[in-house]
């Protein structure tokens, strides 16, 4: 893919426009759209600054607001917080939110449920907190699945990381499980014709010598123990986890202990990448944004890095200096099926690049 595929600022139209309530506000000076495959909600930050003492622009505890960048909806969010800072001549407002699903996280709640599939699961706990959820993989079937006053976010994660698929927001503000994808690249990104900036990180102390998931059956009145090991931690720097009751019968300790290995042998050796612009072109001549859970080539000849990654985070930023940016994380789609990456010079993961 050449340049001329990867869009700039110029052909992004670079605007963040917020719409609610019959009102629009398209003149931020700040802005930052974040979302990750490990992630329930997406994240947004905003500021702008303007004469005057002003208001908090309407936004309130009830609202629900549609985040738009370039055009294209990317996010669905409710405020967290609006903070205004007013001095003699000037009014600042910064506005943090966070998706539909943001009450899975920060609420507590109990529920039971038996027999059901880990997809009809998914959609009755979501269908209590009214998030819109789509489910586009067959599941099997939980045979129990029981939350006492516990965090929904921290359940469903655990249930669904089990099964090795993944579950993360939509621009409408709800979520999808899904698989991680398989298709083809969507892009080329070359350092020095695309690629911005990068951050080659190896982050060591994500990394243990011997992985240990320890569960029980309640059913057999048995206890399970699955291991795995990251051969290149030679010495003794043991992680044990006590694996919840979600987890147990959606693809077993062992596998829970590799995919633990695996995720953080990812993260530890990651590429952090910069590029301009939000929005690539497909196949079929269009633009689309950048979207999580999709891959890309990346080439860093002077690292040794030519190989496909899996878009693992994705942030929209702009500002009045940098103009539109996108940063993203990318990682090795094994890193999600529970097997190390067999002998690659540098594992890739990005998360926004440092300036």
């Amino acid at each position: 893919m050449d340049e001329a595929n990867v869009g700039g600022a110029g052909v992004d139209d670079a605007a963040v426009e917020v719409r609610f309530d019959g009102q629009r506000y398209g003149f931020w000076q700040q802005a930052e759209v974040r979302e990750s495959v490990d992630d329930l909600v997406a994240s947004v930050r905003l500021g702008l600054t303007r004469p005057g003492t002003g208001d908090s622009l309407g936004l309130g505890a009830n609202t629900v607001a549609s985040v738009l960048v370039g055009g294209g909806l990317v996010s669905t969010v409710r405020p967290d917080a609006v903070r205004r800072q007013v001095g003699v001549d000037s009014h600042t407002v910064h506005v943090d939110a966070r998706s539909l699903a943001r009450e899975l996280v920060d609420c507590q709640y109990s529920l039971t449920l038996q027999g059901l599939k880990l997809g009809e699961v998914v959609k009755r706990i979501c269908g209590v907190f009214k998030v819109p959820v789509r489910v586009d993989v067959d599941t099997a079937v939980v045979p129990s699945f029981s939350m006492q006053s516990e965090v929904p976010a921290n359940a469903l994660i655990n249930a669904v990381r089990a099964a090795n698929l993944l579950l993360y927001p939509l621009p409408d503000g709800g979520l999808v499980l899904t698989r991680p994808t398989e298709a083809a690249p969507v892009a080329s990104l070359v350092y020095g014709v695309h690629i911005k900036r990068y951050n080659m990180v190896d982050e060591f102390k994500l990394r243990y010598s011997d992985y240990v998931v320890k569960s029980y059956d309640y059913a057999n009145n048995s206890a399970l123990k699955g291991a795995a090991k990251d051969s290149g931690i030679t010495f003794f720097r043991p992680m044990h986890i006590v694996a919840d009751r979600h987890g147990h019968t959606l693809g077993g300790s062992g596998r829970r202990a590799e995919l633990e290995r695996s995720r953080r042998l990812a993260r530890a050796h990651r590429i952090e990448l910069e590029v301009q612009g939000w929005r690539y072109l497909d196949a079929s001549g269009e633009r689309q944004p950048w979207a999580i859970n999709t891959q890309v080539r990346v080439i860093i000849p002077g690292e040794g890095v030519d190989g496909v990654f899996l878009v693992g985070e994705r942030a929209f930023r702009f500002d009045d200096k940098g103009g539109s940016v996108t940063l993203l994380q990318v990682m090795h789609r094994d890193a999600f099926l529970g097997a190390a990456k067999k002998s690659v010079k540098r594992g890739a993961g990005v998360k926004g690049a440092r300036k």
